[in-house]
């Protein structure tokens, strides 16, 4: 446990450095400007000499190492100008610097601790190495911007029905055995609105799959294709009698037969055909096309590594380990907040897997 909270105390005094020599730095060169550090350095001159001399002063020393200028303009110029901004008190940046020094007298005491060779710590400098990796080999040189216009567009031109969708009608329908009954329901139907109509659906309807959503086909094309795959097809009859109704809200002026039974159909919805030109898709276009990008070639760097490493792995062994029970028994049955006590912990995320949102 002491490992732990040393641990814990030397990465809460490390980003209370970065955030107060960031602020420091602000203080000490007056007002902040909107431009960025990366693209300030991009158009800064280079030093001379007596700038470098400047930079090169050593504000504070810990034993046999320093801090100089040019270390906490550096820290502070990495931070936004909206932090940078609060270090124009002379106060806060003197207590910037101070953090430096602590962060480094805990830094050279858990050296001599020996912290540096805890698993715990090898871990993070691991995960830290392997994102510097991925940032510098994948990220930036493969960027939204580095897909080529004529990748974007081949994209739009091989995937037209990403972009352009036939009118879609949202329908919900009463399903019985005769059409004697659909006939005996459909005046009642017609008087209905949205609500009435699901409760007869419900006391009604013979349709399990639709009932207890109240007739509910949600939406689809004039064939009954759904809207996604997870919505079950509409039976061509029914869509072909929701899209002849002319208003929403609706009902088919007569019952509609599918196999041996028969529906009452009420339009509930309706969305118009839509066409998205390549200027609107485009840049939804490009960042899929980057994520893809990126990932196949960080999956294919991965695949040589592993290749080249000779990774063999047995599978089988995973079946009989053993994993520990929950301490109380209430967090056995807690499979939202914590995750099923009985799984094994997932490893590590790998980085460089940008999130892959629906555009």
């Amino acid at each position: 446990m002491r490992r732990v909270i040393l641990l814990s105390l030397c990465s809460v005094l490390a980003c209370g450095l970065v955030v107060a020599v960031a602020l420091a730095q602000e203080e000490a060169q007056g007002e902040p400007t909107a431009e960025t550090p990366t693209e300030a350095q991009a158009d800064a001159p280079e030093p001379s000499a007596a700038d470098r001399a400047r930079r090169a002063k050593v504000l504070a020393r810990v034993g046999d190492e320093t801090i100089t200028i040019g270390a906490v303009e550096d820290a502070i110029n990495e931070q936004s100008p909206f932090l940078r901004i609060r270090y124009r008190d002379p106060a806060q940046l003197r207590e910037f610097v101070e953090s430096m020094i602590r962060f480094e007298l805990l830094a050279r005491a858990a050296e001599r601790a020996e912290i540096g060779e805890h698993d715990e710590v090898k871990r993070v400098v691991s995960q830290n190495a392997v994102q510097q990796l991925i940032r510098r080999d994948f990220d930036e040189r493969i960027t939204p911007e580095s897909i080529p216009e004529e990748t974007v567009r081949a994209y739009y031109d091989s995937h037209p029905d990403e972009f352009s969708r036939d009118e879609r009608r949202r329908a919900a329908h009463i399903q019985v055995a005769s059409r004697e009954e659909a006939t005996r329901l459909l005046e009642q139907a017609r008087e209905a609105d949205a609500r009435a109509f699901r409760t007869l659906a419900r006391d009604h309807s013979l349709d399990p799959e639709t009932r207890l959503r109240g007739g509910d086909l949600r939406y689809f094309d004039s064939e009954g294709a759904p809207r996604n795959e997870r919505d079950p097809r509409v039976d061509e009859a029914i869509a072909a009698a929701a899209f002849a109704i002319e208003e929403v809200g609706g009902v088919a002026p007569e019952p509609v037969q599918v196999g041996e039974r028969w529906s009452i159909v009420k339009l509930t919805g309706r969305r118009p055909p839509e066409h998205r030109s390549f200027e609107q898709a485009g840049p939804t276009i490009r960042l899929r096309v980057w994520r893809e990008t990126r990932q196949q070639e960080l999956e294919d760097f991965v695949a040589q590594l592993r290749e080249r490493a000779g990774v063999e792995v047995n599978y089988d062994l995973l079946r009989p380990i053993r994993l520990d029970p929950p301490e109380r028994e209430d967090e056995a049955t807690d499979t939202h907040a914590e995750g099923a006590a009985n799984a094994p912990a997932p490893p590590p995320a790998v980085p460089g897997s940008p999130t892959d949102e629906n555009p």
